[in-house]
């Protein structure tokens, strides 16, 4: 017999499901539509029900975040519309490996091995997994592989000319470098106290390019499907970044952006949805994790 998925994820999660509530601890989130409505689970997987893509802005690392992720991924997949999960934790090199282990032909320590899986995950992202291996959906490894992206910042957007023609099909067939507002917002950050280069904006872009083309192409040869992205919350903020390129190839979808904020953080504009989490006890990005957990090619 077929465990229900609501009894797996509790499984996966080690607990029940979060309530409708302000949140106190860790693992406590409270979500609220673009017009700022509180609702639980139910009633927003119930708007959200129309939205061809979903994406999920995180703090990495952080437990509420990650927990909601798994619980409206379940919540989506008991909704008749056919699924599929796109990650920006996986990279579009590593596809053979995500799908050999959703098809059962590897086991799961040599699948963290050989896809690269980013620090934690078996903590933050092994429910999602899990769960897309057990309903048999599509996982989208949506991301540009990172020694690319860094070999981009290091020697500017031209690296991508050198790469054989299998690689350059790894990152997006054309990066958006123009003087956007994502890139304004981009260029104000803050490395070490060092201002972004353009060549760092290229690598950038990469990212958010690679993501919503992989989406894009995902959409145009699945019609009517949807997907369900997990990103860093900066390349949705703002309603910039990945989203923004996204609309740019496919401008007829429709988008949800779910955008997490911690105390003492203003809440996105519309039509943004915010979902406010608990400051974690540890640090929490929005980028990619900063420790790279296999050696990768040099430029």
């Amino acid at each position: 017999m077929r465990i229900p998925i609501v009894l797996l994820l509790a499984w996966l999660l080690g607990g029940c499901q979060a309530e409708a509530s302000p949140p106190v601890t860790p693992f406590d989130y409270q979500l609220h539509d673009p017009a700022g409505t509180p609702l639980n689970l139910g009633q927003a997987t119930r708007q959200l029900a129309s939205a061809d893509v979903i994406m999920v802005g995180e703090l990495h690392g952080h437990r509420a975040i990650h927990r909601f992720q798994a619980e409206l991924l379940a919540r989506l997949l008991a909704q008749p519309r056919p699924l599929a999960l796109a990650m920006e934790q996986f990279s579009r090199d590593r596809q053979p490996v995500l799908d050999a282990y959703l098809a059962g032909k590897l086991a799961e320590d040599a699948f963290i091995e050989q896809a690269n899986a980013w620090p934690g995950y078996r903590r933050d992202y092994r429910p999602l997994v899990e769960l897309a291996r057990r309903e048999g959906i599509d996982v989208l490894a949506a991301n540009a592989p990172r020694y690319i992206v860094r070999c981009i910042g290091r020697e500017g957007p031209g690296y991508l000319d050198r790469l054989p023609a299998s690689h350059r099909a790894w990152v997006a067939e054309r990066l958006t470098l123009a003087d956007d507002g994502y890139k304004a917002r981009f260029m104000a950050s803050r490395h070490h106290g060092q201002a972004p280069t353009e060549f760092q904006f290229a690598a950038q872009a990469s990212w958010d390019d690679t993501m919503a083309e992989s989406i894009a192409n995902y959409l145009q040869a699945h019609p009517g499907y949807r997907v369900m992205l997990t990103v860093g919350r900066f390349h949705i903020g703002d309603g910039l970044g990945t989203a923004q390129r996204l609309q740019q190839r496919a401008p007829g979808l429709k988008l949800a952006l779910l955008y997490p904020v911690v105390p003492g953080e203003n809440a996105p504009p519309p039509p943004l949805w915010r979902l406010a989490v608990a400051t974690p006890p540890e640090p929490s990005t929005g980028g990619p994790p900063l420790a790279v957990p296999r050696e990768e090619p040099d430029c």
